[in-house]
């Protein structure tokens, strides 16, 4: 029986994929002592692992890559297809896809892994026995960070109106129907890194949106497969939010509201709005924090602002001085 994690599978919104059935084993503990506050800055020697569900996981472990880090990331079987167009046609050498069968492989990735990148699309975080299997002292004893993407909590501007525009407008939106699940998953998240010796990182959304190159401009993102993949009329908004809405806002814990009575308004509108991440901001910040010592055992959320073009290096630093 193969010993896999769970929530490794791409999550393709247009068609669907299947997942295949994972199960997980009990590996022993170490204690060890925490790293003051090591960062794992871009290099042929940091290598990241890239794990969970959907597009999310896809973007950042490309753009982990182009930011120089020696990075891997699990596919499902029989998905390598999907996940190498949305890649793109030139995929960067230092990014290996792994499939999710092949168990010996990605144990052995984990084994010399600096930092581990936990990124899902759903509204279900990754469950707890996988997270404790992946982020545990024994199977990846070199880790330093682990950066988590959670979603925002607080319960601001959320009720009714948001749940009803999740059901009649977007599916994606973000209700906190499933924030309990959420906070859990946030607290074995930082059991398992301390465990590890090593800092933690949260990444807050809220609904996400976009992800991929717009009309091209932008190759770092996802390949125009994604806008093929998430189309439902002749345009789609996806392309149309890609376009216009560039921007990234970051806040310090876990602050930023959702889109209250705008709710059905904003679901599907290409604009930055209340409640809104990009997901190519969300996998940059994701990405970025791991060379950040302000980033360490933090969490922040990931808001939307209008722009055509993404942040600068420069922008970016500021976007991070909230930290």
């Amino acid at each position: 029986m193969k010993n896999l994690l769970i929530g490794c599978f791409l999550v393709q919104y247009a068609a669907g994929f299947t997942s295949p059935n994972f199960v997980t084993r009990t590996m022993p503990f170490r204690t060890t002592s925490a790293l003051a506050m090591a960062t794992v800055p871009p290099s042929s020697s940091s290598t990241v692992g890239v794990v969970g569900a959907g597009f999310m996981s896809v973007l950042t472990a490309k753009l982990a890559a182009l930011s120089g880090y020696e990075t891997w990331m699990i596919f499902p079987d029989g998905e390598e297809e999907n996940v190498r167009s949305l890649i793109g046609d030139e995929i960067p050498s230092n990014l290996e896809i792994v499939p999710a069968s092949d168990d010996e492989k990605w144990e052995a990735k984990l084994s010399t892994t600096d930092a581990v990148v936990v990124a899902v699309d759903s509204d279900v975080p990754m469950n707890e026995n996988s997270l404790k299997y992946l982020v545990n002292p024994t199977i990846a004893p070199n880790l330093k960070r682990v950066v988590a993407m959670s979603r925002n909590l607080n319960g601001k501007e959320m009720g009714f109106l948001v749940k009803a525009s999740k059901m009649s407008a977007n599916m994606e939106v973000w209700d906190g129907s499933t924030a309990a699940d959420y906070k859990k998953f946030e607290q074995v998240l930082k059991e398992q890194a301390e465990a590890c010796g090593a800092d933690y990182t949260i990444a807050r959304a809220g609904t996400l949106k976009g992800g991929a190159c717009g009309e091209s401009e932008f190759k770092q993102y996802l390949s125009p497969k994604y806008y093929d993949m998430t189309k439902k009329d002749i345009v789609t908004w996806q392309l149309l939010f890609d376009c216009k809405t560039r921007g990234v806002t970051l806040a310090k814990g876990d602050v930023m509201p959702g889109p209250g009575g705008k709710a059905v308004f904003t679901a599907t509108s290409d604009a930055a709005s209340p409640g809104d991440t990009g997901r190519c901001g969300l996998a940059e910040a994701m990405v970025r924090s791991l060379s950040l010592e302000s980033a360490a055992n933090v969490d922040f959320g990931v808001g939307t602002a209008e722009s055509r073009t993404p942040p600068s290096d420069t922008e970016w630093g500021e976007i991070f001085s909230v930290l």
